[in-house]
């Protein structure tokens, strides 16, 4: 146990830093980028090829990354009012929603409660093709799976669940600490 003890308040001073609204967005950022490395990781490594919804993901998760890191460097390097660190918490809030808004269609259209979007359907050309050409086609082809195909689960829960759930948990950490600034006294925020 007296081991224990200084990784526990190691531990507890590194979740306080974090929660701190001029840290926050880096750490958002972080786990975003955490996200990312998984998701190619998941492609380049193990063959899972993305559908088109989990590469909207992506492009949501590198929003995110790009934004929290771009608004932690201008709380730190630029002499900005208080008021500009709230609004950092924001925007982090606001691209944690969108991801999570992303991620959780993705999980509806597995679920096959939405139907797939067009950009999942894999319409064929209006003009059609040639034997030739498909043949061509196939014998080049990387398998894109369909939005509604779980190709990876952990634990019953897909890739889209779980990077809704991690969204949603960015984005809840981001709404407690804009509520705890909004609701602490103007003089005592940092």
């Amino acid at each position: 146990m007296p081991i224990l003890a200084p990784m526990i308040s190691s531990l507890h001073t590194l979740a306080r830093w974090g929660l701190e609204a001029r840290n926050w967005p880096l750490v958002a950022a972080l786990v975003s980028l955490a996200l990312l490395a998984g998701a190619f990781a998941s492609e380049y490594i193990w063959g899972y090829l993305p559908c088109p919804m989990c590469i909207t993901q992506r492009w949501a998760h590198a929003a995110i990354a790009g934004g929290g890191i771009a608004v932690f460097l201008a709380l730190r390097l630029a002499p900005l009012p208080a008021l500009s660190t709230t609004l950092g918490v924001g925007v982090v809030g606001v691209l944690s929603g969108v991801s999570l808004w992303h991620a959780g269609h993705h999980v509806l259209v597995e679920y096959q409660i939405l139907d797939l979007p067009p950009s999942c359907a894999g319409a064929a050309p209006a003009g059609g093709i040639s034997l030739e050409q498909m043949e061509q086609l196939l014998g080049s082809a990387r398998i894109i799976p369909l939005c509604n195909e779980i190709s990876w689960s952990f634990l019953g829960i897909s890739m889209a669940g779980w990077n809704a759930l991690v969204s949603a948990g960015l984005l809840a950490v981001s709404a407690y600490i804009l509520l705890t600034r909004l609701t602490q006294p103007q003089g005592s925020q940092p």
